[in-house]
């Protein structure tokens, strides 16, 4: 493989060489990661624990003051109970494992790294290809300083936390009885957003990073329908040319459906769903489009990573007749008889798959999944 497809591998993978890191300063990484992993484990613990707590007393007290509260309140207060502080738990679940794979790449081999990326793209592409196209246009727009900006929100947010931990065990009047707990709810919001706004230490530089950021995402998600916008102005049209058959084949059914008072409904109905039919469509088509790219990419990257990262230690102990001795791989074809196999299989495994991902793969890219809907629900509408 030349020079120049070197480094154009070297940029589609994220940016610049890292430094190697030593095996002492691996080992004492590896062995940070452990400990933060069972701290992790004993506070999830405790406010798993704590949670549950609330919720029993919070179905308690709801029993007793079922007469006395609005519906509004029952909401409200079913929602922060039973769907907010779960949510949070398992965001923070994820924050923490996504904090940890940074450790971890900052300890793996560039290489290593770039066969992990390509074998994802191989086999993930076509199911994320607007969360890769999203990617790399945030790359694109300013990949560091959105880092940048994105520490700067959680270190703030850190503050906070830290900030609603210490307020929590507050006991003013020593009755017992923590404060907040005895807050009625507009009392404990109004108290909330006074000690988050005391807890942020540098406001003005949260507002530019908020700013930044969502300008950010509104160039991407302008990118991005352009660069899609053929995709889905194709399924429109023929959405179009299909509307007025489709009405008049389903449109006496669908009127007999409907009834008198809602006819004048089922055209647009119709419409409606032709639409979002090819909006889907367009889609899948897509996501085919995107897994056949991302596969020969991925595998591109992948024997690449392998021939340079793999063969030059284990070329040596391999018999001349399987690899060229002294072995080059600038000059070597292993890699595109890796890379093209690998890129065949995760076309093949994604467009048997129907680009849905199975247990546990779809529980474990959950935020990944989530964040491919937003954008393409951002993106088709």
């Amino acid at each position: 493989m030349a020079e120049g497809e070197k480094k154009e591998l070297l940029l589609e993978s994220g940016g610049e060489e890292k430094k190697s890191l030593t095996a002492e300063e691996a080992k004492a990484v590896a062995k940070d990661i452990g400990k933060e992993t069972l701290a992790f484990g004993k506070d999830m613990s405790q406010e798993i624990g704590k949670t549950w707590e609330s919720m029993r007393a919070e179905s308690f007290v709801s029993n007793l003051n079922a007469e006395a509260d609005t519906p509004a309140k029952k909401c409200l207060r079913f929602t922060m109970v039973y769907l907010v502080k779960p949510l949070i738990i398992v965001v923070m679940i994820y924050v923490f494992i996504m904090r940890m794979l940074y450790k971890v790449y900052q300890v793996l081999p560039m290489n290593l790294l770039r066969m992990i990326f390509g074998v994802g793209l191989c086999f993930f592409g076509g199911t994320y290809f607007m969360s890769i196209a999203a990617f790399e246009a945030f790359r694109n727009f300013g990949g560091q300083m959105l880092l940048d900006e994105l520490a700067v929100c959680w270190d703030q947010a850190m503050l906070v936390k830290k900030a609603n931990e210490i307020d929590d065990k507050i006991d003013a009047d020593q009755d017992g009885t923590a404060d907040v707990q005895q807050m009625s709810y507009n009392d404990l919001i109004n108290h909330k957003a006074k000690m988050a706004m005391v807890a942020v230490q540098q406001p003005d530089r949260l507002m530019k990073a908020t700013q930044y950021l969502f300008t950010a995402w509104v160039s991407v998600i302008a990118v991005l329908k352009a660069q899609f916008a053929q995709t889905v102005a194709i399924a429109l049209g023929i959405a179009d040319m299909l509307e007025l058959p489709a009405c008049q084949i389903f449109a006496p059914i669908v009127a007999v459906m409907m009834g008198k008072d809602l006819q004048h409904w089922v055209a647009p109905s119709i419409g409606i769903t032709i639409k979002v039919i090819a909006v889907v469509s367009a889609s899948y088509i897509q996501a085919i489009i995107s897994a056949f790219y991302s596969g020969l990419r991925g595998g591109r990257m992948f024997g690449s990573a392998f021939v340079h990262g793999v063969l030059p230690y284990v070329g040596p102990y391999l018999p001349a007749s399987c690899i060229d001795q002294p072995f080059d791989p600038d000059k070597s074809y292993i890699d595109e008889m890796i890379g093209f196999p690998l890129a065949a299989a995760g076309f093949y495994y994604q467009f048997t798959s129907g680009f849905v991902l199975d247990f546990p793969e779809n529980l474990i890219m959950l935020p990944c999944t989530i964040v491919e809907w937003v954008l393409r629900w951002n993106v088709f509408t």
